[in-house]
């Protein structure tokens, strides 16, 4: 994936690139970025060369899964200089101001990274190539395809396992333990971000973690998981009725259940993401339901598990083949209940194909 840096470079006419978000260098160079890591890679176009940078602890991780790229991996270091190391006896504010040589640099200045502000500062002027990358990333390669329908296929048989599990006075993260001990067998070395299985009401926050509450008879359960296969992304969310649920339980799954299939069925390359969401919001309306849809209808999966295109009212992003997202409209009662669907979806000529159509969006225990 390192030609699209020098594609970036040749098309803004830049005599460097410098790539310091971490997310965007695994993109680039396939090596798996860690939680804070620190990581910077230098494209010199003048000299056809690429460079990563690191701290030393992680210098030898870059150095020996890049060995055969022709890519130079390089450690920052002032006081450690080991033997078999190449060490560069330099801060990163100092690494930055060598490295541009008063050219012309392009940086990816909107994504987050440890090291953003001291490279901004460093450089002083550059050019935003924020949205070239986006671009890039948002439309996925074949076998980033085949990765993200692994990641999808291995998370449906962990919410199958769950839901087999799902029995009154189990606690939430018993059932997420059951979820972790599936996919972990499957051969699944992480998570594409922190697992959701709740109960009501504590399903009625969009964001929770497991906790120590057991399932209830007429309990609505919540499981929202997903895995990382090869450095790609799953994020599926499926509903539990515990027996029988209240009417108003009920109703709130019927309307996310409409809402998830008629923006679905709006899918089509060429649309905006924001017309998308504008289904979904009709939906809610029509239930009066609008003011309890409290966040997007869903976000791009790929290196991390949210990235462009985003599904919102406004976004102007136009729909590709081969872009992948999700779909995910929820209601939320705070304190009460909430409910959340989310089927991960790729574009084709035709329109939306459901990746997780396998699984049922509704399960009853």
């Amino acid at each position: 994936m390192l030609w699209k840096v020098e594609e970036i470079a040749e098309r803004r006419g830049l005599d460097a690139v410098v790539i310091v978000s971490p997310e965007n260098v695994e993109y680039f160079t396939g090596v798996k970025s860690l939680a804070d890591g620190v990581v910077l890679l230098f494209y010199d176009r003048r000299r056809r060369s690429t460079q990563v940078y690191t701290p030393l602890l992680d210098y030898y991780r870059y150095r020996d899964s890049l060995e055969a790229s022709g890519v130079e991996v390089y450690g920052l270091s002032k006081t450690l200089k080991p033997s078999d190391a190449r060490v560069v006896d330099k801060d990163w504010a100092e690494l930055v101001k060598s490295l541009a040589g008063g050219g012309k640099v392009g940086l990816d200045a909107r994504f987050t990274s440890p090291l953003m502000g001291v490279v901004m500062r460093s450089l002083g002027e550059y050019v935003d190539v924020s949205d070239d990358i986006s671009k890039y990333r948002m439309v996925k390669e074949d076998w980033e395809i085949e990765l993200i329908k692994r990641a999808v296929d291995v998370t449906i048989q962990g919410i199958r396992a769950v839901v087999d599990a799902v029995d009154v006075g189990v606690s939430e993260a018993e059932l997420a333990g059951v979820f972790e001990g599936t996919v972990r067998k499957m051969g699944v070395e992480d998570y594409a971000f922190p697992l959701i299985v709740s109960t009501s009401p504590n399903n009625s926050y969009p964001h929770n973690t497991p906790t120590t509450a057991k399932v209830k008879q007429g309990d609505l359960i919540v499981i929202d998981v997903g895995v990382r296969v090869g450095g790609r992304c799953s994020d599926l969310t499926r509903v539990v009725k515990v027996g029988s649920i209240p009417g108003e339980f009920k109703r709130l799954v019927d309307v996310v259940v409409e809402a998830v299939s008629e923006s679905i069925d709006s899918v089509q390359p060429g649309v905006k993401a924001g017309e998308v969401a504008e289904r979904a919001i009709a939906v809610m309306e029509r239930h009066g339901l609008k003011e309890r849809f409290i966040h997007g209808l869903g976000h791009g999966i790929g290196v991390v598990v949210h990235e462009p295109p985003y599904l919102r009212v406004g976004h102007e992003t136009v729909l590709e083949k081969n872009m992948v997202f999700t779909i995910e409209p929820g209601v939320y009662i705070p304190g009460v209940v909430g409910v959340r669907i989310e089927e991960d979806v790729l574009v084709d000529e035709r329109g939306a194909r459901v990746l997780s159509s396998s699984l049922s969006r509704v399960f009853e225990v």
